[in-house]
């Protein structure tokens, strides 16, 4: 652990980082009396409507090395900033923050600072003083401070302003707010060591109601097919072929029970549900419902292949496609610039695409893969792309920097199989997928399974069970703090 030290620290920030590094960020602090601020003080701006408290009740004396946790729950919808006024006078911004950059809220929740994907925890240490947390909600967007510093230049900036300052800024900044929109405030004080003023933890009885820990808030969808009709499908110059798979269903079905009490809702799609209209209504109707604060999953188990690229935005000349139940009578595919529109636009800010097949033609029947031959001239370059690489590209929101976080974890590099095993009676990228769900991934510890941690877990087993012929990937992986379960 990396330590940066001076001669008046109070509350440490712990940064931790899922690659196996800590930073710690600190407040220079000195010895405070408690003595009231001068001139406005933090309850002449209170106002009912929102309540933030700490996990063990405002008023409380922390021990050194204590882990603080606060909780903010609204009775409206809204945006909301949290300031921490430190004792020597100082002020911090703890939330919105460079981790949460959206500070929208919704009515009725308990927020936690830190939440459950923050890499950073609130860690106290010496010396003594108190300090005071104040957390207001706005109805619209409202300029509370002055804008002379960046938000994001720190992971938790620090105003250029003394607290007495910065609570007569945000006085003024609430009092021109018109009659008919909404804000609320409310402050929390916490004391390190002995404080210099008696012990009167305030009365909880009017807290909300805490929120216990359950699945994770969001939407999974499962597709798996496994039959398919065997029939040639003559499209772009190629004539395809299919033939069936023997454990896309149980894939499917495997997922769906690991991710069930992880994921709040889970929906299956199989075989004859499993057509080219009913999954783009499915992604784009029920799990485009989700919330922004939520997480979106897309699972796929099944055939995959590449056709030939219409809109000349693949370096390659192939769009990769996933092939649906109903291919022939359809006469498409669900190509890659279609799952990338409709991944990119749903509104979770979370998302996460997971697929178990290839885009690679053979006649092996150990791999999800397929039997291609040409009607007529078309590109035969080698592949070097993949859904997920284009996910990533210039049109992803998450490259824009909207706050969105999208991921996505494939079986194998474009040029490999992803092979089906009788012994493991899965695809193997899956099975050892759904062993990392269920805790095997979680390398550091931490009762929770990332992204990266499923990652690389999943492809060290696969390429060591495989004897290296199937090498799983990851695009947006470096995005650690997206978690996926919880294991225990």
């Amino acid at each position: 652990m990396i330590k940066m030290r001076t001669s008046f620290i109070v509350l440490c920030l712990t940064l931790t980082l899922f690659l196996g590094l800590s930073m710690v960020a600190t407040k220079s602090y000195q010895v405070y009396s408690a003595e009231p601020t001068k001139g406005i003080t933090v309850e002449a701006i209170e106002k009912q409507g929102i309540r933030i408290w700490s996990e063990s009740g405002c008023g409380t004396v922390y021990n050194l090395g204590d882990l603080l946790n606060l909780r903010i729950k609204s009775s409206r919808s809204g945006y909301l900033t949290v300031f921490d006024l430190m004792p020597n006078g100082e002020v911090q911004v703890l939330f919105p923050n460079k981790f949460d950059r959206n500070n929208y809220i919704r009515s009725g929740r308990v927020y936690e600072i830190p939440g459950i994907t923050d890499p950073f925890q609130l860690r106290i240490s010496p010396p003594k003083g108190r300090d005071q947390i104040l957390a207001v909600v706005t109805e619209n967007r409202e300029k509370l401070v002055r804008e002379d510093f960046s938000f994001y230049a720190e992971k938790f900036p620090k105003l250029s302003d003394s607290k007495g300052e910065v609570l007569q800024q945000v006085k003024k900044g609430v009092e021109v707010i018109p009659d008919r929109d909404w804000w609320a405030a409310d402050s929390c004080e916490i004391y390190v060591g002995n404080s210099s003023k008696p012990y009167e933890p305030e009365d909880e009885e009017d807290a909300p109601t805490e929120e216990t820990q359950g699945p994770l808030k969001g939407r999974a969808l499962i597709v798996g097919i496994e039959s398919y009709s065997g029939e040639e499908f003559e499209h772009m110059g190629h004539n395809y072929k299919f033939s069936d798979l023997q454990y896309s269903l149980d894939d499917a079905r495997a997922v769906e029970e690991t991710l069930t009490g992880k994921v709040e809702e889970i929906k299956l799609l199989t075989n004859e549900d499993a057509t080219y209209g009913k999954v783009k209504k499915t992604v784009k109707d029920w799990l485009g419902a989700v919330d922004a604060d939520e997480l979106a999953l897309l699972y796929f188990s099944g055939h995959g292949a590449y056709q030939m690229d219409m809109s000349g935005d693949e370096d390659d000349g192939n769009d990769e496609v996933l092939v649906p139940y109903d291919y022939a009578r359809a006469e498409k595919f669900i190509v890659d610039d279609e799952i990338n529109d409709w991944l990119n636009n749903l509104p979770a800010e979370r998302i996460v695409y997971i697929a178990d097949s290839c885009y690679a033609g053979t006649s092996s029947k150990a791999v999800r893969s397929f039997t291609m031959s040409n009607t007529k001239s078309a590109n035969q370059e080698v592949l070097d792309d993949s859904i997920g690489k284009d996910l990533m590209g210039p049109s992803s929101m998450s490259t824009k920097g909207t706050g969105k976080q999208l991921v996505a974890l494939e079986a194998s590099k474009p040029n490999q199989s992803a092979i089906e095993d009788e012994e493991l009676k899965h695809g193997v990228f899956t099975y050892y997928l759904i062993k990392g769900l269920k805790g095997d991934a979680d390398q550091n510890g931490d009762g929770k399974i990332s992204t990266q941690e499923l990652f690389e877990f999943s492809q060290e087993k696969v390429l060591e069970y495989t004897k290296s012929k199937q090498e799983p990937m990851c695009s947006g992986c470096s995005r650690e703090n997206l978690f996926l379960a919880f294991v225990r």
